[in-house]
């Protein structure tokens, strides 16, 4: 395990899946054709460091796609990582308990979680004009929790988790937010 491999591992818990069937093992992450090709191209040399697999980048059904396939690296993401393989994987994802207790570790998992699934923007609230607000979304509720507990820990202030149905979805989205200009600074401080 090293950094990019922690933050792979977070690039897939947010926009990855693993498909193992058929003798078919695939690891995938799948993103927004309109502005997330230049990432796209970052992700693949991720790839090529940790698994040493030179994957494309294609266009399909409206997302962008890079598919790794690889027996060793998907039965080392479900056995040892416990990365949850095929449907349902969005509501069971956790961060392996081994990157979870290494902070220097988690940061870049955290990183490659937030960089699929989270956001930062700016509120006008009174009194405070562009208010900066940094939201990690999952459908996991115990990744929610494990994403304030480890943030907690490192002594950002992390705002009471909140569900909200998304549409189209009967899984409600966790969001996990972290408010202000300290936590931006802590943010990129780490």
């Amino acid at each position: 395990m090293n950094n990019e491999f922690a933050e792979l591992i977070g690039i897939i818990i947010g926009d990855g899946f693993l498909d193992g069937c058929q003798k078919h093992y695939r690891i995938g992450i799948v993103g927004n054709p309109k502005n997330e090709l230049p990432y796209y191209e970052y992700i693949k040399k991720i790839i090529k460091n940790v698994w040493n697999k030179d994957v494309k980048i294609y266009h399909r059904a409206r997302g962008l796609r890079v598919v790794v396939s690889s027996k060793p690296a998907f039965l080392e993401l479900i056995n040892k990582y416990k990365i949850p393989k095929g449907d349902g994987k969005s509501q069971k994802v956790t961060i392996p308990k081994c990157i979870l207790c290494n902070w220097n570790l988690a940061k870049h998992t955290i990183r490659g979680i937030t960089d699929t699934d989270g956001s930062i923007f700016t509120a006008n609230k009174p009194g405070s004009p562009n208010y900066p607000s940094i939201e990690i979304t999952t459908s996991s509720k115990k990744l929610a929790q494990q994403l304030k507990f480890v943030l907690l820990s490192r002594g950002f202030r992390v705002a009471k988790i909140w569900a909200d149905k998304r549409k189209n979805s009967a899984t409600p989205a966790y969001r996990v937010p972290l408010n202000g200009h300290k936590n931006l600074e802590l943010w990129m401080k780490e």
